[in-house]
């Protein structure tokens, strides 16, 4: 698989993604995703987005300005 943006190669890594919401900054870290390694985009399967947006939901109902947790251990 490439990277739709440069069309170098990904691989297999973890990333911190990051979602601001204007009021709320929502940072999970340690995300598994394709990671191009020319440009540094990343890209997350259907499955992990989906729980990524779950993730989203429960932290914007948490009314923290910054919330910070660790993909893994919310998706436990």
């Amino acid at each position: 698989m490439n990277c739709t943006f440069c069309k170098a190669p990904l691989s297999n890594g973890r990333v911190n993604h990051i979602v601001d919401l204007g009021e709320h900054i929502i940072i999970v870290k340690n995300v598994p995703a394709n990671v191009c390694k020319q440009c540094g985009e990343y890209f997350v399967d259907t499955a992990i987005a989906l729980k990524l947006e779950s993730i989203v939901e429960k932290a914007r109902k948490n009314n923290a300005e910054v919330f910070i947790v660790k993909y893994d251990e919310m998706v436990a």
